[in-house]
């Protein structure tokens, strides 16, 4: 018996799979055994996987049946015959010693789960990385730590993947934990994340940057303004698995909702106007709206307004008048998107940046910069000790005494944290660095970082970029 099944869903995955098969055959731990799932690739991707099956007996192709990745996952994790199963996604990769510390946590501890943090990554020049945390804040004193993930249900803001950590079979036998089998590859792993994390009696978050998660593969789910309808599809079934799980808890009910929330209003901010929706979008609007009111019943309000549900000026219009809301998305939208585009215009002007702040919110401006093809930025600064003379994505941190010898008209600096922009833009005016070459870093989440286009682009590539 192997000691980790990995699963790999592929279709047409040409242009990425050797690099995902080469760092999963090339772990530091040889106890695998490998499932590549393809459900009929048509582009070479197969012939590739059984080059890999002749060398390396590990190597066990799986054919489905069905295009739906949760199908696909589901097959493999029903052909698996390791006592822990972890997942790989076609275009990503992992780091050598992945499975090696994983494993070694699970067996000594006796998990449930145990899942990482990880580096999402875009190629551009050079490839460049963004670490991503899942736990933050108040919790970040709970890695390595054996927690029941019930208790502390706000994790589930940014644990939100299933392929960055491994899974004890029989826990996931014993709770039927599987995947929606919905047509296509879009959010069917966000219902296995809330199963394995509400099911867990023993469970583990750890800092090893395991995962390597792709953000620049234009066809990728996350693209794809269909999405939408794959989110509804997602919280419609973890809902019911709720309801089949008798959880009344009003807290864990606000958060789970709140994170749909939160998805479906990403994608139906990309979406033309309510006159231009598909029939299938249309309905899949309706059915959130109807899931939202029903939860909105339900929920007790010390949840709902503890959470933000209630308060959320999205959800209010949906519910309330779908024109009013489509009206006042798009108002919101233009503004924002203003707002980007002057942003990037006035720190492109500079040959030279600093971004102050060297954590999440400092990593991701610096990402979005660099998406964006900006390459002025010259060093981060932090007024965290022990963060000095290290190197962040690249780039030296610097302490702040020495950002008044970059003051010369060419240099602008860059505030990350909001919450702190007034603190440090007097720092730096205390240092006689002129206030007009200060700027607040505009907020940018890890995941969207890679993504957005903040230039004011010309209008065929905006032609190009539009659904």
């Amino acid at each position: 018996m192997a000691d980790i099944s990995v699963v790999i869903p592929v279709l047409n995955g040409a242009e990425y799979i050797r690099e995902c098969m080469d760092s999963i055959v090339g772990q530091t731990f040889s106890g695998l055994e490998i499932l590549p799932v393809d459900a009929g690739s048509t582009d070479g991707t197969l012939e590739i996987l059984e080059e890999y099956a002749a060398k390396d007996s590990r190597v066990r192709i799986i054919h489905a049946g069905k295009r739906s990745m949760g199908y696909q996952y589901n097959l493999g994790i029903a052909e698996a015959q390791g006592r822990y199963i972890g997942f790989c996604e076609s275009d990503d990769y992992l780091s050598r010693t992945m499975y090696e510390k994983l494993y070694s946590l699970a067996k000594e501890k006796d998990l449930d789960y145990v899942r990482s943090d990880f580096d999402m990554f875009m190629d551009k020049e050079e490839r460049i990385f963004l670490n991503y945390h899942l736990l933050a804040g108040s919790r970040t004193g709970l890695y390595g730590e054996v927690i029941r993930p019930w208790d502390h249900p706000d994790i589930l803001y940014r644990d939100v993947n299933m392929w960055n950590g491994i899974y004890r079979k029989d826990f996931l036998q014993r709770r039927e934990i599987r995947l929606n089998e919905t047509a296509g590859a879009a959010f069917q792993d966000t219902g296995f994340v809330i199963q394995t994390f509400l099911g867990a009696q023993r469970a583990m978050y750890v800092q090893e940057d395991a995962n390597r998660y792709r953000r620049d593969n234009l066809g990728s789910s996350v693209y794809n303004l269909k999405g939408i309808l794959h989110v509804v599809q997602e919280a419609e079934f973890a809902d019911a698995f709720l309801d089949r799980l008798g959880v009344t808890d009003g807290y864990i009910r606000a958060v789970l909702f709140r994170r749909f929330c939160s998805l479906f209003f990403g994608f139906y901010g990309k979406l033309p106007p309510k006159e231009g929706f598909t029939e299938d979008v249309r309905q899949a609007v309706n059915r959130f709206a109807d899931l939202a009111q029903r939860q909105r019943r339900e929920l007790p309000y010390y949840a709902a307004a503890f959470e933000g549900v209630e308060q959320s000026l999205s959800l209010h219009f949906l519910l309330e008048d779908l024109d009013d809301f489509d009206a006042l998305r798009r108002r919101i939208d233009g503004i924002e998107a203003k707002g980007r585009r002057d942003f990037y215009k006035h720190v492109a002007a500079y040959p030279r940046a600093v971004i102050f702040g060297a954590g999440e919110m400092g990593t991701s401006l610096y990402a979005l910069l660099r998406r964006n093809d900006y390459l002025g930025v010259a060093c981060f600064s932090d007024n965290n000790p022990a963060k000095w003379g290290s190197s962040l994505m690249g780039k030296k941190i610097v302490p702040p005494c020495e950002l008044a010898g970059l003051h010369d008209g060419k240099t602008v600096f860059l505030i990350a944290l909001s919450s702190q922009w007034e603190v440090i833009k007097e720092q730096l005016l205390s240092m006689n660095i002129s206030g007009e070459h200060i700027c607040k870093g505009i907020f940018v989440i890890p995941h969207n970082a890679m993504e957005a286009d903040i230039r004011d682009l010309p209008a065929e590539r905006k032609e190009k970029d539009e659904p």
